[in-house]
C-alpha cells in the first residue's frame, strides 16, 4: 500500500509533522507492508513558516513586534535572498494563540504587529511579500495592518481611531497621506485558508468571532463595522472587494490586504502544489490513498481551502481521500458527496476533552492501526 500523507495541524494537540509520525506508528502497528511520503502542507494559519522553511532557503528576521493588544512582543519573519521575497505569518503577532482565553476579545484586537513586520520588510527593501492568513484574534477587517503602514481611519470629527474592531462603525473617512511611499514598489501576496467574504452569515464576524471571544451580540456589532469599512472604502477607492472569495479571512484581514496593498489571493492548496513540487510527485508515482487530517471536521471546515484541495487532487488524480479528524461533526454521507472517500475520528468518547486533546498522538495511532487493519 502506498500512501500521500498531507495532514493539517490539530489546534493544540498535532502539528502536522506529529500527525505524520503518529500516522505512520499506527500503519507499522498493522504488520502491513506500506510506504508513504509526507507533504508538509499549510492553509495560511500557525505553522505558515516552518512549512516555508521546509522548502526553501531562507533566514529568520526578528522584529519586535506587539501581540493582538498592542502589547510588545518579539517575533519573526522569514527572508529568502534568491527572490527577495518574505514569508510572514499572521498568527505570530496577531493570533489567538498569544492571548489567555479571558483576553480573548476582537472588539479590542489588532493586526496592527503583523503591520510592523510587514513595514519592516519593505523598508528592507523587499519586493515580494507572502502573508499566511489564519487563526487570528481579530475581526478588524485589516485596519491595524493599514494604519501600521501609515493609512490613518477617523470618525465623524476627523479624530482617528484605534484600529481595533470596536472602531469599524466609527470609520466615517480615510487618510492616506502618509503612506509608505515603498509600498508601491512591492507585490503582496496572501495565502487564504477560506473562502469567506468580508460580512453577512458567511462573512468573518459571524463565522469566526465567536471562536475569538465575541458573544452574539458582539459578532452583530462586528458585521455592522465590516459593512461601514467597506462602504468608506468603496466610496474613497471605487474598489468592492468585500465579496471576493477569502476575503472574509482572518477576520477581514484578506480585504484589508486586498484594499490597500493590492495583495493577490493564493489558495494554500495551490501554493502548496507550486513550492512542495507535488504535482510532479503526482504525475510519476502512484498512490493508494492520499490521508488528510483536520482537529474537527465539521460545516466550517468545508470552506478550508487544504482541505478543499486534498479533495480537489483526489478527484483529479483518482486517488482515495481518507480523512482523519479528532471530532467529526457533520455525516459522513455529505462527506463523501463532495469528495472523501472515507473518514474516521480519533477521540475516544469515554473521556474527557482535556484527556483527548493530551493523548492525541497515542489515540491516533491507535485509531489507524484499528482501521488499516482492517484494509
Amino acid at each position: 500500500m502506498k500512501l500521500l500523507l498531507i495532514p493539517d495541524k490539530f489546534d493544540g494537540s498535532l502539528t502536522s509533522e506529529s500527525f505524520a509520525n503518529a500516522f505512520i506508528d499506527g500503519m507499522k502497528k498493522t504488520g502491513a507492508p506500506f510506504t508513504s511520503r509526507y507533504i508538509k502542507a499549510t492553509d495560511g494559519g500557525e505553522g505558515f513558516l516552518r512549512v516555508i522553511a521546509n522548502y526553501k532557503p531562507c533566514i529568520s528576521v526578528e522584529v519586535i513586534s506587539e501581540n493582538p493588544l498592542r502589547e510588545p512582543i518579539r517575533s519573526y519573519y522569514l527572508y529568502n535572498k534568491e527572490d527577495n521575497s518574505a514569508y510572514i505569518e499572521l498568527a505570530n503577532a496577531s493570533g489567538l494563540e498569544l492571548l489567555p482565553y479571558d483576553n480573548r476579545n476582537p472588539m479590542l484586537t489588532t493586526t496592527y504587529g503583523t503591520g510592523i513586520e510587514i513595514k519592516d520588510a519593505v523598508e528592507k527593501g523587499v519586493k515580494h511579500i507572502y502573508i499566511g492568513l489564519g487563526a487570528s484574534a481579530t475581526n478588524d477587517g485589516g485596519i491595524g495592518i493599514a494604519n501600521a503602514l501609515g493609512y490613518d481611519f477617523l470618525n465623524e470629527n476627523g479624530v482617528m481611531l484605534p484600529p481595533v474592531g470596536s472602531s469599524l462603525q466609527l470609520i466615517r473617512s480615510i487618510d492616506d497621506s502618509r503612506v509608505i511611499e515603498k509600498l508601491k514598489q512591492v507585490k503582496f501576496y496572501t495565502v487564504n485558508d477560506v473562502v469567506n467574504p468580508l460580512f453577512g452569515k458567511n462573512g468573518a464576524a459571524y463565522v469566526y468571532a465567536k471562536y475569538k471571544g465575541a458573544s452574539d451580540d458582539v459578532v452583530t456589532e462586528l458585521n455592522k463595522g465590516l459593512i461601514r469599512l467597506n462602504k468608506v472604502v468603496s466610496e474613497k477607492y471605487n474598489v468592492r472587494y468585500n465579496r471576493v472569495p477569502g476575503a472574509g479571512a482572518a477576520g477581514g484581514a484578506a480585504f484589508g490586504l486586498k484594499t490597500f496593498l493590492n495583495a493577490e489571493f493564493l489558495g494554500a492548496m495551490d501554493f502548496i502544489l507550486e513550492l512542495s513540487g507535488l504535482s510532479e510527485i503526482l504525475h510519476k508515482e502512484k498512490f493508494d490513498y492520499i490521508i488528510t487530517g483536520e482537529g474537527k471536521i465539521d460545516e466550517q471546515n468545508l470552506n478550508s481551502k487544504l482541505l478543499q484541495g486534498v479533495i480537489g487532487l483526489g478527484k483529479e488524480y483518482g486517488i482515495p481521500v481518507i480523512a482523519i479528524c479528532g471530532v467529526l461533526e457533520i455525516s459522513k454521507e455529505k462527506l463523501k458527496e463532495i469528495g472523501v472517500f472515507d473518514v474516521f475520528e480519533i477521540q475516544d468518547e469515554r473521556k474527557d476533552f482535556e484527556y483527548n486533546m493530551k493523548h492525541a498522538a497515542v489515540l491516533l495511532t491507535t485509531k489507524t492501526a484499528e482501521y488499516f487493519a482492517k484494509k
